[in-house]
């Protein structure tokens, strides 16, 4: 990984900006519309989306493992705006990715220690696939940032080195088990993203 920590930081808004753009598209009927999540319907994956920026931002500041998974998957997330929550969630994490010394700092990951500039790649991961999701969910534009995308791939050993739950060791904690079935180097980066992380594009 030979980016500069303007260019890491970039990429974190880009994630997080798609997102946060479908879910303003979001209709009202279809918060309760199932996901290529199979156990989150729209609902939920947002919540998710909502605590992931919250734990991270707890992880730059000292927070250790057990906090991160005794909060990342909570049933509520306060307020009824769910654009606004997720809108100050993401303000609280870039501001810690942007604190003093927060690229060098070791943090406690659950799935390994990792410095923050691979716990900003792993942010990225999670915030263009669930991108996706919510687009496929309520049926939006699925067209991901081509940059984003082509990051990833090029960097996708990096972001999971020491990282025990991974799509590289076929775990499947979060993302689906990944499409071993080949794909063609000519198809589409976003589709060879997506089979990684176990979608169907």
């Amino acid at each position: 990984m030979n980016d500069t920590d303007d260019a890491l930081l970039g990429y974190f808004d880009t994630a997080a900006d798609g997102f946060g753009a479908r879910l303003r598209a979001v209709p009202d009927a279809s918060w309760e519309n199932s996901t290529p999540c199979s156990a989150w319907n729209v609902r939920q994956l947002v919540k998710h989306m909502i605590q992931g920026s919250r734990v991270y931002s707890a992880l730059l500041r000292g927070g250790g493992s057990a906090e991160f998974m005794a909060n990342l998957d909570q049933e509520d997330a306060p307020g009824d705006d769910l654009v606004a929550v997720y809108r100050e969630a993401v303000a609280e994490c870039r501001a810690a990715f942007h604190a003093t010394g927060a690229l060098d700092r070791v943090v406690d990951y659950p799935f390994g220690p990792v410095p923050g500039r691979q716990l900003l790649g792993l942010y990225v991961v999670d915030a263009v696939t669930h991108t996706w999701d919510l687009a496929r969910a309520v049926r939006l534009d699925e067209r991901l940032d081509t940059r984003a995308v082509r990051w990833v791939l090029g960097n996708v050993e990096w972001i999971y080195q020491d990282v025990s739950e991974s799509p590289l060791v076929d775990g499947d904690r979060y993302y689906g088990r990944p499409q071993r079935t080949p794909t063609p180097d000519a198809a589409p980066a976003q589709d060879r993203l997506l089979r990684l992380m176990g979608r169907t594009p």
